[in-house]
């Protein structure tokens, strides 16, 4: 007789037979459309596990409009709040038995492509972090109507999809407030890569906040730029080669700011003491920084909630909703 590995896959059947429950249960268990976790669940998910059972999504995608897929479109797997975004988002996707599909494209041509692709393959619904300055409102509108859209941050261009954006301004505001705690009376800025309405309306509210704050800043100290660590390192080396410097730096990621850290130190410079240094999206590099970087954290486990919630009320309903951040003090910008 063959042994069961050079027997066909399993079958559904096969799986309630042994678990003594109708393949309809079976179907809701494993889907995760049965909520309940008792004892029919267990039985169930013991009975897939002993005959090495799984579910073919392509398969029962041809039977439903449900295909237990998600999909991500992200600029990049390794800028920090795409990681942390996709981090949060993988295990909660996990959890309900469906896949998470991923597509990476940081132009705004490739990113229309991923989403192309995503939709094309009929996902339950679809999850965007859009490159700052890329207007993918044509896309977007294109499936609306039949795909539930969620953008995560950025500037909204498309009013029929949904946004899930930062309370950017509760951000600086926090910042600036904290920094003027510590007795800073001047600050730099190093803003984003792109002359975009998203890094120039940061900008306005960095000014903004200084402004309400009473504090100063002057125009050739605040840059844009690339977030890497070597462009805060470079503009660091420069500004403090000019007349002047300021008490801090606020740096729109932490790359940046960590490359501001080893300028500063490279200069004989001691942060917190001469400079004050705060980043953003809360990285793993900013607890293993020496000093430990004070940054800005975005609520991810919200962001994913909140995403997924939007994307249970199907197409057709867009909403915008916007969470506040939280700063996280540490060394870098505190008082000695």
């Amino acid at each position: 007789m063959a042994n069961r590995a050079a027997k066909s896959p399993s079958s559904i059947l096969e799986v309630a037979t042994l678990a003594q429950v109708s393949t309809a249960t079976v179907s809701r268990v494993l889907s995760g459309r049965r909520a309940k976790d008792d004892d029919i669940a267990h039985r169930v998910r013991k009975a897939a596990a002993e005959l090495n059972y799984s579910v073919n999504y392509a398969a029962s995608a041809l039977r439903s409009d449900v295909t237990n897929t998600i999909g991500l479109v992200i600029p990049s797997a390794t800028d920090s709040f795409s990681a942390s975004l996709l981090d949060a988002l993988e295990p909660v996707v996990d959890s309900d038995s469906r896949q998470l599909l991923l597509g990476i494209g940081a132009s705004e041509a490739m990113q229309a492509d991923r989403i192309e692709a995503l939709c094309s393959r009929k996902v339950d619904g679809l999850i965007a972090v859009t490159t700052a300055g890329n207007d993918l409102s044509e896309v977007f509108d294109r499936y609306a109507d039949t795909i539930p859209i969620v953008q995560v941050g950025g500037h909204q261009r498309s009013f029929r999809t949904n946004m899930v954006s930062i309370d950017e301004n509760t951000a600086m505001e926090s910042i600036i407030r904290h920094l003027a705690s510590q007795g800073v009376r001047s600050v730099a800025y190093l803003a984003g890569k792109e002359v975009s309405f998203e890094s120039a309306e940061l900008f306005a509210m960095f000014h903004t906040q200084l402004r309400a704050a009473g504090l100063d800043t002057v125009s050739a100290w605040n840059r844009f730029g690339d977030s890497t660590v070597q462009r805060g390192f470079d503009c660091t080396i420069r500004l403090f080669g000019e007349n002047g410097h300021p008490d801090a730096i606020v740096c729109a990621d932490d790359t940046i700011a960590f490359g501001v850290m080893m300028a500063l130190h490279a200069l004989g410079m001691s942060v917190p003491e001469d400079i004050k240094v705060v980043g953003y999206n809360d990285s793993p590099i900013a607890s293993a920084t020496l000093p430990t970087m004070t940054s800005v954290r975005p609520p991810y486990d919200r962001i994913v909630a909140e995403s997924l919630r939007l994307i249970e009320a199907g197409p057709g309903h867009p909403s915008h909703v916007s969470l506040p951040p939280r700063l996280i003090v540490r060394v870098s910008s505190t008082k000695r």
